[in-house]
């Protein structure tokens, strides 16, 4: 799996702002780490999976909290794990349910693959850390970079969904889909939120890592290309 292609929604949600509003996260400095293709990184590949299909409006995002469980943070979400005991974990169990009221996500929702569901699974079994992974500017290449192929995993992989999709669109951007992110960077505001420059509020906000910096510069490329929709 490629990392710079992986999902970060590299935060968890309590009281942070993107572009103009906020959304939460928990407030704990997350380490950033080289990248191990054969580790499961909380923050780059499990949380992603968890905020787009339970983390929502109407099932257990920070508003609604469904049965009283919010899955909107990492702290959340560790109510219903147990490192290192991926069978005894209410969250694997859940996801495991094929149908009935206990299955999440629930119908007429798409199930989770069986690779994301073993992703969750071998995170747990590594100890279900908040763990992060970075390989910055190692190999980084800004040549063939394109919308579908690396600007909207970038999107996914830095937890832009969270904030910016579906029931909640922070901002006015939608970063789910071409429009929104090209909208958000013919304004302005999508690189200078990435470089944190102060010219555009902070994205992802403190204390979450920062868009790598070979992530930066893709998008800087993709943009200065004409913000193709390719």
């Amino acid at each position: 799996m490629n990392r710079s292609h992986l999902f970060i929604l590299p935060m968890a949600l309590a009281a942070c702002t993107v572009f103009f509003n906020g959304c939460t996260k928990d407030k704990t400095p997350v380490p950033v780490e080289p990248c191990d293709p054969n580790k499961v990184y909380f923050q780059n590949d499990v949380f992603p999976i968890i905020a787009s299909n339970c983390a929502k409006s109407g099932c257990h995002d920070a508003a609604t909290q469904a049965e009283e469980i919010n899955l909107s943070s990492y702290n959340g979400i560790m109510k219903i794990v147990k490192p290192g005991n991926p069978s005894g974990s209410d969250l694997m169990k859940v996801i495991n349910t094929p149908t009935g009221e206990k299955a999440m996500p629930p119908a007429p929702n798409t199930p989770l693959s069986q690779t994301k569901k073993d992703m969750i699974s071998k995170w747990i079994s590594e100890g279900a850390l908040n763990n992060y992974c970075s390989n910055d500017l190692a190999n980084c290449t800004t040549d063939s970079v394109t919308y579908s192929g690396t600007i909207s995993k970038i999107m996914i992989s830095n937890n832009c969904l969270s904030c910016h999709s579906g029931a909640t669109i922070k901002g006015g951007f939608d970063l789910s889909n071409y429009s929104g992110v090209q909208s958000a960077a013919a304004s302005g505001k999508l690189y200078n939120a990435v470089l944190q420059n102060g010219s555009a509020v902070a994205m992802p906000p403190s204390p979450a890592p920062k868009i790598s910096s070979c992530d930066s510069k893709k998008i800087k490329a993709w943009i200065d290309a004409g913000m193709k929709n390719n």
